[in-house]
């Protein structure tokens, strides 16, 4: 190495003549390391912190003017909303337009336009006037609202921004516009907040004519600095440049009123590094102390490891040449310090860990191979990439794989499809927590896949790649099979317990649940949600008549061809109770709704199912309730039933074998 050759060609061989050399070396190198670099380094920092603090104050005086902004073109455009605006009401338009002015102190009077560009109304000065040149009447008459940059008042002959809005009648017709003016001082008063002694912000238009005061000329005089020309150019500026006053400082700027005026933010050069100076006086002296007490301390620490590091060594060589039995003997040395004794037991203690550590190693390879022979369970050794190092007996066994199929391969080969991006994450999260376990199917030899549990430990070597991961594998294929067949209990216990026993539609207990989940969502999605409630006409008759199987027959049949009439939409049948059904329909609108409805209505008399105490027909039919709303928070599930009940009982009211809308006459009802 060549501190190695630099220690050799300066003839220091001892440990505490190189702790010598090498503390003075670096002594040097520290003053020079810590001179030089924290020059440019520090004062970098510095600069670029004043830079950071500049764009801060800057993007919050961008923000301030462009909110000053928007609150008055904000304000005149609620003036030019008023009523008495609209309407051109000159009288009470005065009034409201002085009262407004009394309250709003920022703008210097307040003066209506009429669309021919005369003035009408100035809460401040004489009227008349024609302003049809300017710029914002313009703009007023393609309907914007405008803020000027700085003009001369025509009256009080000072600089000052217009802010306008046009006037509409409620016709929509142009009927002028409301100006308010602001003097340029009111700007100033916004940006005096951020000026001190070493910074300040100020404002300049396109000319560099200064909008607010500043240390380097009053408002209305014109600067030709540095920041303004590359600002002009679109340029960024980073470094010191001199001001209008030729102080050396930092800036940044921002444009504002689209791009018109810009905000320039200065700092001076004294104030950014003057932390940096008392900083690098203050590291100087610690510096020093510290070189002077680090070297006696050095040399006392030098003469205190001698002895304890020599003696170690002579310890170390003879472990080295296989004499485990050597031990330290540190009460041959008189004056023996605390940590120079502690040094000796601790060799002494190494040495009988090594000696106890080699016995256990021995002891312990000789319990995992009794273990991993006679265990029933699959014992398996990886590494980190997953490839099988050592499989156990019982490994073969389950798996009918011999040695020479196994170790070298990759365990991912042997996963079955479905399951290899769910072992992927589990090897992520084994890496990174050292231990997961995971259940998966794995192949057989022969081409049978069976279910295992796997308990992965993560044992991590000095080097990543000697990391092995240890596996205990258990066949649970037959607690699998158990376990899928209680689910397919579960299911069949599950559908028993939403469907109706006789109909095989959705039951009462399904419809509640189904009408609240889809009664919400169409809240959220503001959708339409249609329902449909039908009864048998005169069932009770007919199960008189005919006996209660074939009424039960009837609700089957019934139920099975409305069934089959709904499931192609995806909407839901459930029996309401006894001989009354209903159906709810998502997303479906009122005409949509009234097609099922009939459908399902001419379904059920196409059945053909004898009725001979029917009064106007000699077959089975149905009376239909049709409800759509698009539901809100202002209507409940329970109203929306109700109308739905509402509209089957008008159905049967009507003669029955129809369908009834709530509250809709111009629904036809079919008879037969």
């Amino acid at each position: 190495m060549l501190v190695n050759r630099i220690f050799s060609k300066v003839g220091v061989q001892s440990l505490k003549g190189r702790l010598r050399f090498g503390f003075i070396c670096y002594i040097v190198l520290l003053i020079l390391l810590a001179s030089t670099p924290a020059v440019f380094i520090g004062k970098k920092y510095m600069q670029e912190s004043a830079y950071s603090e500049i764009e801060k104050t800057i993007d919050l005086q961008q923000l301030v003017i462009e909110n000053w902004f928007e609150d008055r073109i904000a304000e005149i455009n609620f003036i030019s909303e008023l009523p008495t605006v609209k309407a051109k009401d000159l009288k009470s338009m005065e009034v409201a337009l002085e009262a407004f002015d009394k309250t709003h102190s920022e703008f210097n009077g307040i003066v209506y336009v009429n669309k021919e560009g005369i003035s009408e109304i100035d809460t401040t000065g004489d009227t008349g006037l024609d302003l049809s040149d300017r710029i914002y009447y313009q703009e007023a008459k393609k309907g914007n609202s405008f803020i000027t940059d700085v003009l001369i008042g025509r009256q009080s002959k000072k600089p000052i921004i217009i802010f306008s809005a046009p006037v509409y009648g409620f016709d929509g017709t142009f009927q002028g516009l409301v100006f308010g003016p602001v003097p340029i001082t009111t700007i100033n008063d916004v940006m005096g907040e951020y000026q001190d002694d070493s910074r300040e912000t100020y404002i300049v238009d396109k000319n560099g004519m200064l909008i607010s005061d500043s240390r380097q000329d009053t408002i209305g005089q014109t600067i030709d600095t540095e920041i303004f020309k590359q600002a002009i150019e679109g340029r960024q500026i980073t470094n010191f440049y001199a001001n209008q006053n030729q102080e050396k400082v930092l800036g940044d700027y921002r444009w504002v009123h689209n791009n018109q005026w810009l905000i320039i933010g200065e700092i001076t050069e004294k104030k950014v590094f003057e932390i940096f100076n008392r900083m690098a006086m203050i590291l100087s002296i610690v510096l020093l102390l510290l070189v002077v007490v680090g070297y006696r301390m050095l040399m006392i620490i030098a003469k205190q490891l001698e002895v304890p590091i020599n003696r170690v060594l002579e310890g170390t060589r003879e472990i080295g040449t296989g004499n485990l039995e050597y031990r330290i003997d540190s009460s041959l040395y008189k004056y023996e310090t605390i940590e120079r004794k502690e040094l000796s037991d601790n060799f002494n203690k190494m040495a009988d860990l090594l000696d106890a550590h080699i016995e256990t190693i021995s002891a312990n390879e000789e319990r995992f191979r009794m273990i991993a022979e006679y265990s029933s369970d699959m014992i398996t050794i990886h590494d980190a990439a997953g490839k099988y190092l050592y499989v156990s007996p019982a490994g073969k066994e389950i798996l009918q794989y011999e040695d020479h199929e196994f170790v070298g391969y990759d365990g991912y080969l042997f996963i079955h499809p479905d399951d290899l991006e769910m072992i992927s994450k589990n090897h992520e999260i084994l890496l990174d927590k050292g231990y997961v376990v995971s259940t998966y199917r794995i192949r057989r030899k022969d081409g049978e896949y069976i279910w295992f549990e796997s308990s992965i430990k993560c044992f991590k070597g000095e080097k990543p790649d000697e990391l092995q991961l240890v596996c205990i594998s258990r066949n649970i294929t037959e607690r699998k099979l158990v376990e899928q067949k209680l689910q397919e209990a579960n299911d069949i216990l599950r559908e028993l317990s939403t469907k109706d026993g006789l109909t095989g539609v959705w039951n009462r207990r399904t419809f509640d649940e189904r009408l609240e989940v889809e009664w919400n969502r169409a809240i959220e999605n503001s959708a339409p949600l249609s329902m449909i409630m039908f009864d048998i006409d005169h069932f009770k008759a007919f199960n008189d008549t005919y006996g209660h199987q074939a009424g039960d027959d009837c609700l089957r049949e019934v139920a099975s061809v409305v069934l089959e009439i709904v499931k192609k939409s995806g909407d839901m049948v459930f029996r309401y109770g006894g001989e009354e059904f209903s159906v709810i329909l998502p997303g479906t609108n009122l005409v949509e709704a009234k097609n099922v409805a009939e459908t399902i209505r001419k379904a059920v008399e196409n059945l053909a199912i004898p009725h001979s105490f029917s009064k106007f027909n000699q077959c089975v039919t149905i009376s239909l309730g049709m409800n759509t709303t698009i539901p809100d928070n202002e209507r409940s599930i329970e109203q929306f039933i109700k109308e739905s009940d509402k509209a089957l009982y008008e159905a049967k009211r009507d003669g029955r074998n129809c369908v009834r809308i709530n509250d809709c006459e111009s629904m036809t009802c079919s008879t037969m």
